[in-house]
């Protein structure tokens, strides 16, 4: 609805390359958006001449905007546009595409907009719902860890990541995949949690579940150098203050049929549940049967 109360269509596609993960444009035009209705996500280069480029002061960046005289070519036969095609099925099919878009969302991530209760069974039943599209699924499933490897090796609990974008760095040469175009004087990297658990209800268990950065920080209670800094008795004993309690977890879970799973499942949150709040949750849902 316009501003004098007349009503039209809006079309927002988000854009990406190698340099910037989620770049906003916006058609209002039909024509332009029958065009971007006929582009795949991840599968289409397009080339975008004389759009109007705005800042957006309600999302804090900048926007782009189809006008009369924006020119648009898909797939262009470009040199420019191969190199980019390549980026994005290399990305997509080792899984960095995704871990890339996952930490410049964590931010931007409201978890009081997430209020949908699933069972382990259910998150299973959802996600293959997508059919193998990249859709995530949000929501949050009263359940325990089942499975937490804290206590075995730091090597394997704790990555460097870029200080840039975030991503996981190469671990042979320490330098990002995604940042080789910028001086590595200007580059560093920073200790990460990169925890794999597996997550258990009375439906079944999500394994491999991705418990990452500040998120592992705000679960495990610690920083990165504070458990570096712990005993293996010490971190043990944290292990097992973890393991098998019921917790409030809030996930992010996306159907990949090339991961090692099928379903890559993100930890949003995961704190102790309130035993009232949990029961009255579960039985809602047999309630609901």
């Amino acid at each position: 609805m316009t501003s004098d109360k007349r009503k039209g269509q809006r079309c927002e596609v988000k854009l990406y390359d190698e340099t910037e993960m989620s770049f906003p444009i916006v058609c209002w035009d039909n024509e332009s958006i029958q065009l971007a209705q006929s582009w795949i996500p991840r599968e289409t280069v397009i080339f975008a001449s004389d759009v109007r480029i705005n800042f957006d002061k309600f999302r804090n960046c900048m926007t782009a905007t189809v006008i009369s005289k924006t020119i648009i070519t898909t797939n262009p036969e470009t040199a420019e546009a191969n190199v980019l095609f390549s980026f994005i099925k290399e990305s997509a099919q080792s899984g960095a595409l995704q871990d890339k878009m996952d930490n410049q969302s964590k931010e931007c991530i409201n978890l009081e907009t997430i209020v949908d209760v699933y069972t382990v069974k259910q998150v299973k039943e959802k996600a293959l719902q997508t059919d193998g599209k990249l859709d995530p699924v949000y929501g949050i499933i009263y359940g325990y860890i089942s499975t937490l490897d804290i206590d075995d090796n730091a090597s394997k609990v704790i990555r460097n990541r870029c200080s840039i974008c975030h991503f996981v760095v190469n671990e042979m040469s320490n330098t990002c995949t995604f940042c080789s175009d910028i001086s590595p004087d200007s580059k560093s990297t920073y200790a990460s949690f990169d925890i794999l658990i597996d997550l258990t209800d009375h439906t079944g268990t999500l394994y491999s579940c991705y418990l990452s950065d500040c998120v592992a920080e705000e679960t495990l209670g610690c920083t990165v150098q504070e458990f570096l800094a712990l005993t293996e008795d010490k971190k043990t004993a944290l292990k097992w203050q973890l393991l098998l309690e019921r917790s409030k977890i809030y996930f992010k879970v996306t159907s990949l049929p090339s991961w090692r799973t099928g379903l890559k499942v993100n930890v949003l949150s995961c704190k102790l549940a309130d035993p009232i709040e949990a029961s009255q949750s579960l039985s809602r849902k047999r309630d609901c049967k």
